[in-house]
């Protein structure tokens, strides 16, 4: 009997323990898009989102992952007025948790809303928009 009950709290105990774990599926702890390019947790988290971008120069999405082991893949999205003009998958290259940096080149830079989105298996896990001027 005692055996039994002491089974029972320790798979009762580690089911919990899965579920909280398993069902997280954003990744993402920080990130800021921006025409500067960040490659620190601290310099992401610190760093100031601007609202606007000017047209004609290199747009950065420096992205902060978390519970992600080396090879995971994850794929940028950049949009203008709701049009996607590129897509990047890259793997990390750290093991459970690092910066990837996505770029956007000046010359896809044009007028309008730009959206950058990170997405994984089809999931977005977070996204911005700022005005292009």
């Amino acid at each position: 009997m005692k055996k039994t009950k002491m089974f029972l709290l320790v798979t009762a105990i580690l089911l919990a323990a899965f579920l909280t774990g398993c069902g997280q599926k954003n990744t993402v702890e920080a990130f800021v898009v921006s025409t500067v390019q960040y490659t620190e947790k601290a310099d992401i988290e610190s760093a100031t989102q601007p609202e606007q971008v000017e047209v004609g120069v290199d747009i950065y999405a420096s992205v902060y992952f978390i519970e992600s082991p080396e090879g995971m893949e994850y794929t940028g999205k950049w949009y203008i007025d709701g049009t996607e003009i590129k897509s990047d998958s890259q793997k990390t290259t750290m093991d459970k948790c690092g910066a990837i940096v996505f770029v956007l080149e000046a010359d896809s830079v044009t007028v309008g809303t730009l959206k950058f989105e990170v997405v994984y298996n089809d999931d977005v896990l977070c996204s911005k928009e700022l005005n292009v001027t």
